[in-house]
């Protein structure tokens, strides 16, 4: 079966002893995961995070989870939110709570849930491998790193983005994304370049994503 298209989860989970986790599980699927230890803590990394999907694991926090739900519902309405609680928790369905999931499931059962959210989320977000970007927004998630890009910035991404892997001349790139046909001076180009490695490398003076081919262009890494 294929493997999702990557999305970026907010997942609200408290590891303890004999609970059952899935943060491990899903890295294994290919989603990209920010995993917290509470509400709290999730809602304060929303700051600089858009996650596709919300999963709260209320049973590892010991709690029906309802009015954490009501936070992000609150925070995040177009986002959906899976709630999972213990198998004995009595709890009816909230407006605010797209999915409801009593333990125990297989992380598979998760999966498929997260699935039905996936034609949503593709339609606003462009993904490539560890790399997202909702042009909407115009906010780009590269592994745990997630910022905002100026308008020109996000142009710039979503073009290599169409095209990884592959090496785009300059003088086309900057037709493209400054939409003029003058190529005479392309050194504004240069800049951009600088200012998106700063935003999504981890060391942008040895850049692994945005690489320079000589003579060419540049080129988007995955």
């Amino acid at each position: 079966m294929q493997e999702p298209q990557q999305q970026s989860l907010l997942l609200i989970e408290k590891h303890r002893m004999l609970e059952i986790c899935f943060k491990d599980a899903l890295l294994r699927k290919g989603y990209t995961v920010l995993q917290v230890n509470s509400g709290g803590d999730g809602l304060v990394s929303l700051n600089g995070f858009r996650p596709g999907v919300i999963v709260i694991n209320a049973a590892s926090l010991r709690t029906n989870g309802l009015r954490i739900c009501s936070w992000y519902h609150n925070r995040l309405p177009s986002v959906p939110i899976i709630l999972i609680v213990a198998e004995d928790e009595p709890i009816a369905d909230a407006d605010w709570v797209d999915v409801i999931m009593h333990l125990p499931f297989t992380v598979q059962k998760l999966v498929n849930r997260l699935r039905s959210f996936e034609q949503t989320f593709n339609q606003d977000f462009l993904v490539r491998g560890p790399l997202q970007l909702n042009p909407k927004t115009r906010m780009v998630t590269y592994y745990d790193k997630s910022t905002y890009l100026t308008p020109r910035l996000s142009l710039l991404l979503k073009v290599f983005m169409d095209n990884p892997s592959q090496a785009l001349a300059r003088e086309e790139l900057f037709k493209r994304v400054w939409d003029t046909d003058y190529t005479g001076d392309t050194r504004t180009l240069d800049v951009h370049i600088s200012w998106l490695r700063k935003a999504l490398e981890e060391d942008n003076t040895n850049p692994q994503l945005i690489k320079t081919v000589r003579g060419v262009g540049y080129l988007l890494d995955l």
